[in-house]
């Protein structure tokens, strides 16, 4: 199943969760007790996540990465995976900003001036920004909780002063100046190659679906588009580059087999053991062997 944010907290908000909507952008305190498995997640609007507990693994087109607590994430609009877990405290737990393209587009028109080192022949844009932790944004953060914990709504006017408040935090906090690139060049549209995505990304732990998904392909689909591209199956082509890769490895560095088989993108090291030895007829550690000085 596919969730559809954030249409999915407006219709059926769970127990924990306190949400905010106002004029078509969304605030989202997100309340978790349990880890959950890998999440189909469709953006319907951009987000920004910032940690409050626990940590959120994010898997995109770009690769994978966690936002902690303290830590905030911007996603633009899109495809994305997302698993859940706990830490020592036992629960999740972030505040979600779900905002459209208009209210980004005029929060640049106001600001963009203060944005002198944005690239304004930037083409493309990552799927995602990370931003550490700042006292500036920890405490926008503590300033907001009030409105949730004390179950406040947030007038109109308040609420669009609290977004581009948050806004302006990310802006001071791009210090490679990627997030100022997105916002003026937010009505670019950005190229994409299946080809050099899947050459840039073969070594992370994906199955083929989560390729496919993250693609915005059912799999079929995916599939029928990387045989014209490769003139291979993905499956075929996936162990090919990971073996490939292995070998390298196996060859150049003082990795163990299972350093090197989570490296390539394995699930585990058994499974990796018994691919590279239906390509080579030896294991891993064997082929190692033979290059030991």
């Amino acid at each position: 199943m596919t969730l559809t944010l954030p249409d999915d907290f407006l219709d059926s908000p769970l127990k924990n969760d306190i949400v905010h909507s106002i004029n078509g952008n969304t605030v989202v305190l997100l309340n978790r007790q349990n880890e959950t498995e890998r999440a189909k997640i469709n953006l319907t609007q951009h987000l920004i996540v910032f940690g409050l507990a626990g940590e959120k693994c994010f898997h995109s087109l770009d690769d994978d990465t966690i936002v902690q607590k303290n830590e905030a994430i911007f996603l633009k609009k899109g495809l994305f995976l997302t698993t859940e877990k706990r830490m020592k405290i036992n629960n999740y737990k972030s505040i979600l900003f779900f905002i459209d393209d208009n209210f980004l587009l005029d929060f640049f028109k106001k600001n963009g001036q203060y944005f002198p080192y944005a690239n304004k022949e930037k083409k493309g844009f990552q799927t995602y920004i990370k931003f550490d932790h700042t006292p500036n944004l920890e405490a926008y953060i503590k300033s907001l909780l009030p409105y949730f914990e004390n179950k406040s709504s947030l007038t109109v006017p308040l609420f669009r002063v609290k977004l581009e408040e948050l806004l302006l935090n990310l802006v001071m906090n791009d210090h490679q100046n990627t997030y100022k690139d997105f916002l003026t060049n937010l009505n670019k549209k950005s190229t994409y190659n299946l080809s050099e995505f899947m050459k840039d990304n073969f070594t992370r732990n994906l199955r083929i679906e989560d390729f496919a998904y993250l693609n915005g392909m059912s799999i079929s689909t995916f599939k029928r588009s990387f045989e014209k591209v490769f003139y291979s199956t993905p499956g075929k082509w996936l162990k090919e580059k990971r073996v490939k890769r292995a070998e390298f490895l196996l060859q150049t560095s003082d990795k163990n087999v299972s350093e090197i088989a989570m490296e390539v993108g394995f699930e585990n090291p058994s499974h990796f053991i018994q691919v590279f030895k239906s390509h080579h007829g030896l294991t891993p550690k064997k082929f190692q062997q033979q290059f030991a000085s």
